[in-house]
C-alpha cells in the first residue's frame, strides 16, 4: 500500500479553527483600537456621500511596521463601498501594493484590471496610461479612490506618477474631480523626494499612527486567537508573554506569525496546548514576511552590506557597530567573493535603504567627538537566522555568475 504523508496530515489532529485568519491580509470584521483613525477617515471623506465629484482629498497614513496601516486603509475602502453602494454612487476603491507593483507602468495596469478596463496597454508611456485612465474615468464616471500603499517600495526616480496622479483633476474644466489619494508610508522623510507642490498637497491630512502598547496588543492578539485557534491552547499568561516580546516594536504581523508558528510546533510534538517553550522556538526562528521579502529585493552589494553589518554585530558581541568597521569588513567580504567594493557614497544609500524599510537604526553622533560618527543597529530581528538566510543568497549569488 503507497504511503500518502499529506493524507495523513490531513487527517492527523489540528490546533486550529482558522489559520487563515493568522494571515496579514485578513482583515477582521472589527478593527480593535484602530476606531479613532476610521472616524478621522471618515470625516475626511464624508462629503463623498453628497457627490463624490464635487471634492478630492488627499491623505497620507504613517507608521511603524505593523501596527495597523494597511488594516485601516482596507477597512475604510470597505465601508466606503457599502456606503457608495447604498447611495447608488459609482465609487471605486482600488488598494495597490507598491512592494507588489514596483514601477508606474505595473501601478497603472492593476489599477486598469481593477477598473475591468479591458485594453493592451503595451506601446504606451506611463504619462499615456494616466491620460487614458483620466478619460476612461470621466467617460465612465466613475470615482476614484487609490491607495497607494508601502509607497517607500517605489523607486524614487518613479515618483513622478504621484505628482500626475494628484493632479489629474486640474485639467477638468467643468471642475470635476475623479480621483483622491490615500498614501500610507512608513515614515514622513519618503515625502521629501516629491516637489514641494505635491508634497505640500499630501501633508495636508497626515494621519500618524502610533504604536500599539502592550494591553493593546494583549486584546488584538486574544481577539485573533480565539477565531483562529481552538479554546485553552493559549493560557492568558503566554499572550501576555508574546505580546511582552513585540511591545519594543508593536508589530502585530510579528505576534501573529508567533501565534501561528509556536502553534504548528505545538502540533508537530502531538501536544494539545502551546508552551513558552513552543513560543521560544518561534520566536527563534521568526523573521516578519515583510523582512523576507525585503531581503529577497536586494541586490548582491546589498546583500554584502547587510551581511557584513551581521557579521560585525556577531563577530564584536555588541548590539551597534560604527560604520568604519561595518565598511571595513564589506571590504573583506568583496575581495574575498573577487568583487569590486562599491564606494562610501553609494554605501550610505544602501543603509538608508535599510533604515527606509527598519531593518536597521542609524545614529549619528557629532557632539564632543571629532568629525561625525555613525553607530548602526540591528532593529528587533532574529540575527543569526538572518545571517544564515542572507549568507545562502550570497552563495547562489555567487554560484551563478
Amino acid at each position: 500500500m503507497e504511503i500518502n504523508y499529506l493524507e495523513d496530515q490531513f487527517l492527523s489532529k489540528t490546533l486550529f479553527l482558522h489559520e487563515e485568519f493568522l494571515e496579514i491580509n485578513y482583515i477582521p470584521d472589527i478593527l480593535i483600537h484602530r476606531e479613532t483613525e476610521l472616524i478621522l477617515l471618515s470625516k475626511i471623506f464624508v462629503k463623498l456621500l453628497e457627490d463624490p465629484f464635487l471634492i478630492s482629498r488627499k491623505v497620507t497614513i504613517q507608521g511603524e511596521i505593523g501596527i495597523g496601516k494597511t488594516v485601516i486603509a482596507k477597512t475604510f475602502g470597505k465601508m466606503l463601498l457599502m456606503s457608495s453602494e447604498k447611495r447608488n454612487l459609482n465609487i471605486k476603491y482600488i488598494h495597490i501594493n507598491c512592494r507588489k507593483e514596483k514601477t508606474p507602468y505595473n501601478i497603472l495596469n492593476r489599477i486598469f484590471f481593477h477598473l475591468n478596463c479591458k485594453f493592451s496597454s503595451r506601446g504606451y508611456s506611463v504619462q499615456e496610461l494616466i491620460t487614458f485612465l483620466e478619460d476612461y474615468l470621466k467617460k465612465s464616471q466613475i470615482y476614484l479612490v487609490l491607495t497607494l500603499d508601502e509607497l517607500n517600495y517605489l523607486q524614487f526616480s518613479n515618483f513622478n506618477l504621484i505628482y500626475s496622479l494628484s493632479r489629474l483633476n486640474e485639467t477638468n474644466y467643468d471642475r470635476k474631480n475623479f480621483i483622491s489619494l490615500i498614501i500610507i508610508v512608513r515614515n514622513l522623510i519618503l515625502l521629501g523626494n516629491l516637489d514641494d507642490s505635491t508634497k505640500s498637497t499630501l501633508q495636508g491630512n497626515i494621519i500618524s499612527l502610533k504604536k500599539y502598547t502592550k494591553n493593546q496588543i494583549i486584546d488584538i492578539l486574544s481577539a485573533r486567537i480565539k477565531i483562529s485557534i481552538k479554546q485553552d491552547v493559549f493560557s492568558t499568561e503566554l499572550i501576555e508573554y508574546i505580546a511582552s516580546q513585540i511591545e519594543s516594536s508593536g508589530d502585530i504581523r510579528k505576534g501573529l506569525n508567533i501565534i501561528r508558528n509556536s502553534t504548528k510546533i505545538a502540533e508537530s510534538k502531538e501536544l494539545d496546548k502551546v508552551s513558552k517553550k513552543e513560543i521560544d522556538s518561534a520566536l527563534n526562528n521568526i523573521i516578519p514576511n515583510l523582512q523576507f521579502d525585503i531581503i529577497d529585493s536586494l541586490n548582491l552589494h546589498e546583500n554584502i552590506l547587510l551581511f557584513s553589518i551581521l557579521d560585525s554585530i556577531i563577530d564584536f558581541g555588541e548590539s551597534k557597530i560604527t560604520f568604519v568597521e561595518i565598511k571595513e569588513n564589506y571590504g573583506k567580504l568583496c575581495l574575498n567573493l573577487h568583487k569590486t567594493p562599491r564606494k562610501n557614497t553609494q554605501l550610505w544609500i544602501y543603509l538608508q535603504h535599510f533604515a527606509n524599510f527598519g531593518l536597521i537604526s542609524i545614529n549619528t553622533i557629532s557632539k564632543n567627538i571629532k568629525g561625525r560618527k555613525s553607530f548602526i543597529s540591528i532593529n528587533d530581528l532574529p540575527i543569526e537566522t538572518m545571517h544564515k538566510k542572507l549568507g545562502n543568497k550570497i552563495r547562489s549569488f555567487n554560484s551563478q555568475m
